[in-house]
Formats: C-alpha cells, sequence, structure tokens
C-alpha cells in the first residue's frame, strides 16, 4: 500500500484531498476545474488540497474566476458550521480505543517497539498515543509532521474559500458529515490500521517531496501525475478503494444530479482522488446523463 494509505488518511481527514477527472497529460492554468451543464444551472466541480503552505499562495486566478461566478460553495463538509472544539471532542472520542485495551496491545510488542523508536525520530513520545486507536496514532503524526513543514489547515483551499464565500454572503453547504468521514477510518479492521501506522512511520521521511510532487500536479492541472501518484497502489486493496472513493462519489453523483436540477450556479470543492481514475465522480456523473466538460 506504500504512500497510498498514509496519503488518503491525510487527503480525507485533515491535509489533502486532490480531484481527478479523465487523466490528461496537458497542464492548465491552474488547478483541473470541470463544468457539468444543466438546463438552467452550471455545477463547477473543484479538487482541493486541504492543507497549504504560505508559498502556494497567491491561488491560480481560475478558481478566483470560478469563486467570482458561484452563488454557492458546496464542500466534503459543510465548512461555515464546523465547530473546531466540537469536531477535536468527536475525532477524540471516536479515536480512543475501548476500555481494558491500549495501543501498544493492538501493535503488539514488536510492532510497538518498532514504532515507538521511529516516532521518536520524528520528537513524538507515541506512549502519549497510547489511549488512541492506531488510525488516531497515524493521522496525529501525519498532521504534526504536515505542520512542521508549513501546511497548515487555516491556509487549505476549503478553508480559504469557505471564508471567502461567507464573507461574500454565499451560502455554504456540504455533502456529507464529519461523523461520517471519521467512521470511515474507525471502521477500518484493526490490522489495516495498525499497517496504516507502521507505513506512515516507516516512509516519515518522503512526506516532504511527495507533497511538493503532490501539490505542484495540483496547482498546474496535471491530473495525470495526480492520478498515478494517488492512485497506483489502491488495486491491492480494492475494499479499502470502495468505502473511501467508489461508495462516496456514488452518493455525491446523486446529490449532485440533484442540485444540476436547480436553476443556480455552484461551485463544488471535493478531494482531488475523487475526480479521478476508476469510479470517478466526473465519470459517474456522464453516466448518468450529465454534460461534463473540463475548463
Amino acid at each position: 500500500m506504500k504512500q497510498t494509505l498514509r496519503l488518503v488518511a491525510a487527503f480525507l481527514v485533515a491535509a489533502v484531498s486532490l480531484g481527478f477527472g479523465q487523466p490528461q497529460a496537458r497542464a492548465a492554468d491552474g488547478p483541473a476545474i470541470w463544468e457539468m451543464r444543466g438546463p438552467s444551472s452550471n455545477i463547477m466541480l473543484l479538487g482541493s488540497v486541504h492543507l497549504l503552505r504560505e508559498s502556494d499562495y497567491p491561488l491560480p486566478d481560475n478558481i478566483a474566476r470560478a469563486m467570482e461566478r458561484a452563488e454557492c460553495l458546496v464542500f466534503e463538509l459543510d465548512m461555515d458550521d464546523l465547530d473546531p472544539v466540537m469536531s477535536q471532542t468527536l475525532f477524540q472520542n471516536l479515536g480512543r480505543v475501548p476500555d481494558g485495551t491500549s495501543l501498544p496491545e493492538i501493535l503488539g510488542a514488536d510492532n510497538y517497539a518498532v514504532a515507538s523508536g521511529k516516532s521518536r525520530e520524528l520528537g513524538i513520545e507515541l506512549d502519549l498515543l497510547s489511549e488512541f486507536k492506531p488510525w488516531f496514532a497515524a493521522l496525529t503524526i501525519m498532521n504534526l509532521q504536515l505542520m512542521r513543514l508549513g501546511f497548515v489547515p487555516q491556509l487549505g483551499l476549503d478553508q480559504q474559500l469557505a471564508a471567502a464565500a461567507v464573507s461574500a454572503g454565499k451560502e455554504v453547504t456540504g455533502l456529507e458529515t464529519l461523523e461520517f468521514q471519521i467512521e470511515l477510518f474507525d471502521g477500518m479492521p484493526d490490522p489495516v490500521q495498525v499497517q496504516l501506522l507502521m507505513q506512515t512511520l516507516h516512509e516519515a521521511d518522503l512526506l516532504e517531496n511527495q507533497m511538493g510532487l503532490l501539490v505542484g500536479a495540483w496547482r498546474d492541472g496535471k491530473t495525470d501525475v495526480l492520478a498515478r501518484e494517488l492512485g497506483r497502489n489502491f488495486s491491492e486493496y480494492p475494499e479499502l478503494y470502495r468505502s473511501l472513493v467508489t461508495e462516496r462519489n456514488a452518493s455525491w453523483a446523486n446529490q449532485l444530479i440533484e442540485m444540476g436540477n436547480g436553476d443556480r450556479e455552484c461551485l463544488v470543492v471535493v478531494g482531488a482522488l475523487h475526480l479521478v481514475g476508476k469510479g470517478s465522480l466526473i465519470d459517474l456523473l456522464r453516466d448518468k446523463g450529465a454534460q461534463v466538460v473540463r475548463w
């Protein structure tokens, strides 16, 4: 699974969500944006990066153009209604191990010894996470690493666009709940959670280069690079791909088709993994008869 689990976890919860459509080798004047045109509506779809660095600003011009046109913005989550304190509490409550067990017990003695050493090299004491499940520990370590590299949620595309939308008096809505997103990880079998944590630690030194590659490809609209880097290993884990990507795309496609039956112009901002590759949101919309074209 290598970097796939680590990156997907970061992309879905707090780091980077990128969007894909049909792989294309050309670069655009900014991130890839598609339009789904209805009789009286226009739905724009943009792949998002949930954490960015100061050096990633200013944003490409095509994002500003899409924002200017949009009457409403739709994110994976309803960004303007998220309470940071309540979100963190929910995250910790679901991430806590059941009474009578601990992270060392779930990992086993050998894995825990290795994980403790690797995390200590990163400046993180794994013992502080002993009351939490492996997926929670993995995401916590990833997010700490990303923040040390300058990737912070406050600079992420979703938060920036949501704040701009609220300031402009535009409606902001979401496609799913935070509880649902967290349960995608909490529902992973223990062996998969353990693998996620161990590979996160083993590949820690690759994170900076990988993130730089992905953000650069996102910014230049190189969907072929994004598709290759994020999707190459999912063939080994079809059940994981189904729960994290395929099933959610199917749900979102139905919601967007219904939205397209309206009379508004909206900007939909979702993770890039959802807009390219097998079972992409773009393909599902086209299969349902929608006219979807790339800018």
